[in-house]
């Protein structure tokens, strides 16, 4: 008898929609926030850093699926870093 399959797939990206991360959400936050500040639209932001319109909506929304290393362009872009914080 074979057991069911189960999508992680799916279920991550049903996550991913919910936003429960909240790492993930402060970083959607101030990317948003810094861009807006900055007066740039999303596809502003997405030609300034070399990376498309859809990774910058992924990292607003606060979904897990960007790469480091886009991530690290989009704030590059906006002139912010990521620095390591301990956690308590």
């Amino acid at each position: 008898m074979k057991s069911p399959k189960t999508n992680f797939s799916r279920i991550a990206r049903g996550h991913a929609q919910r936003g429960n991360d909240a790492d993930l959400l402060a970083l959607a936050d101030t990317v948003r926030a810094a861009r807006t500040d900055a007066n740039l639209t999303q596809a502003d932001l997405a030609l300034v850093s070399g990376v498309g319109r859809d990774t910058i909506i992924a990292l607003e929304n606060g979904r897990p699926g960007v790469s480091l290393g886009s991530a690290l362009r989009v704030l590059k872009g906006l002139g912010l870093t990521l620095a390591p914080v301990p956690r308590r």
